[in-house]
């Protein structure tokens, strides 16, 4: 018979094969001095002299539990110092950020904590932080939002990895083998008192609920609301990429706006239209915080039923307006500039228009590659050959005329502005290209005549507007 792997084999084994770390990176490990992140501690540390990892303890001190808090940092920091790791400390009184009205206290908790984990990645001290969220977490999340409600995306309960910056190596152990091994070990570690009050939701979930439904309805209770998350990732993964594919002719980025037709989106299925709504905020916002599925759906009955110029406010000052045929989303306070401006512009190369607060780059490609991943919005196919004179950037003014490719003749782009149904406030700083005196480019429109790309033009050269302004910075996200 043979024997089966020691825990930490299994574990490590496990590690390999999901590649969460690569050779010298350094690695924080989060421990708050419970027996699930000591665990992690004493494992991560045995994998780093294996693989080559730079490891460092992260502690954060809630402040919530006076002597008992100070008593997990005492401890959280002898360990650093037995394994002559670096030990990396922040703080916040919790309490009294919950009581300013800034959430729950849990959520306040974890707000803070994982700000500080971020901010030690994106100055560089670390590559990522390993916390020790195990399977029965990841069990006793997923019930926890099938309670309160939620989407493919909440079933998926704890990921793996998080915004990059934040791994959970723990989710294939259960708390039952976490306490077995440390108890083997004769590890030290801290019990937080606050554990045991089950008036909190998720300690009467782990109290009570899921020890009834192992006991009274199925005893892998825990490993099937894990398979059910990890399928729940898998499943709303496809579903992102498919709404992003489907949705990559129609959707167009103007400065820091996004927008679509109202009638792709809503033919689109419920369940894509709901996602490509998500990422277009997500674009804008940077985050989804406190947005809701009510909010969601409530954006989808605006874009099926309201009026053009109707307005719908989100949380976290979102606005999204119809604009004709249009679903516009972008920042409260966030419109563009919309002053003069003739600007110079060398081809190849790139020019910034501060009235617009949005950088033009003009690029020439092969015919090839202009033909991979640009869509009608973005490829406007000039043909760099015929561009022979100064060539000027500047805004729409009255009278101005183009020729537009496939169109008979010389169009007023005034029309054109109002075919498209752009809004009159917009079109004072739309952005138009000059050659020798000549419109040849006009922002969303078909490339001028005379200076468009042809089957036989082996260089094209294409214009792309990319915002200064980059979404607003997520600090609080869900999981």
């Amino acid at each position: 018979m043979h024997r089966r792997p020691g825990l930490y084999t299994r574990w490590s084994q496990e590690v390999r094969r999901r590649r969460f770390f690569r050779a010298g990176q350094r690695v924080g490990v989060a421990v708050s001095g419970g027996p699930d992140s000591v665990l992690l501690l004493y494992f991560m540390e045995a994998l780093a002299r294996e693989m080559g990892l730079k490891l460092g303890v992260v502690h954060f001190n809630h402040r919530l539990r006076g002597a008992e808090s100070e008593g997990d940092e005492a401890l959280v920091r002898g360990l650093a110092e037995s394994l002559g790791v670096d030990y990396l400390r922040s703080e916040a009184d919790v309490g009294r950020e919950a009581r300013a009205g800034r959430g729950n206290l849990e959520a306040v908790a974890r707000a803070l904590r994982y700000h500080y984990f971020f901010s030690l990645v994106d100055q560089g001290r670390l590559d990522c932080v390993a916390t020790a969220h195990t399977a029965s977490d990841q069990a006793e999340t997923v019930l926890m939002r099938l309670l309160r409600g939620t989407g493919a995306r909440g079933l998926g309960g704890i990921y793996p990895v998080f915004e990059g910056k934040v791994v959970r190596p723990f989710l294939s152990l259960t708390r039952d083998e976490v306490m077995r091994e440390i108890s083997a070990r004769g590890l030290a570690y801290r019990v937080d008192s606050s554990n045991l009050n089950v008036r909190l939701r998720r300690n009467k979930v782990r109290a009570e609920l899921l020890p009834l439904l192992a006991k009274q309805y199925n005893p892998e209770i825990v490993s099937l609301l894990n398979q059910l998350a990890e399928r729940s990732r898998d499943d709303e993964a496809c579903l992102e990429r498919l709404a992003r594919d489907r949705v990559h002719p129609w959707r167009l980025r103007e400065g820091r706006e996004e927008r679509i037709p109202v009638q792709a989106l809503v033919e689109f299925p419920p369940a894509v239209a709901r996602r490509v709504l998500r990422q277009m905020l997500m674009a804008v916002r940077g985050s989804l915080h406190s947005l809701t599925h009510a909010h969601i759906e409530a954006l989808r009955e605006f874009a099926a039923e309201a009026q053009s110029g109707k307005v719908l406010t989100l949380p976290s000052g979102t606005l999204v307006r119809k604009e004709f045929s249009w679903l516009v989303v972008s920042a409260q306070g966030e419109e563009p500039a919309q002053g003069e401006f003739s600007i110079p512009v060398t081809i190849p190369g790139e020019t910034l228009v501060r009235e617009l607060d949005c950088t033009f780059h003009f690029k020439i490609l092969s015919r090839e590659d202009a033909g991979k991943g640009y869509n009608s919005n973005k490829l406007e196919g000039l043909d760099p050959q015929k561009l022979r004179g100064e060539m000027v950037l500047r805004n729409w003014r009255a009278g101005d005329s183009l020729h537009p490719l496939g169109s008979r003749g010389p169009r007023k782009i005034k029309e054109l502005f109002r075919e498209r149904k752009i809004p009159e406030g917009r079109r004072k700083g739309w952005p138009i290209l000059l050659c020798a005196g000549e419109i040849v480019w006009v922002r969303g429109f078909p490339p001028g005549r005379e200076a468009a790309a042809t089957d036989q033009t082996r260089q094209v050269l294409i214009v792309e507007e990319e915002s200064l302004r980059p979404p607003q910075a997520a600090r609080k996200k869900s999981e």
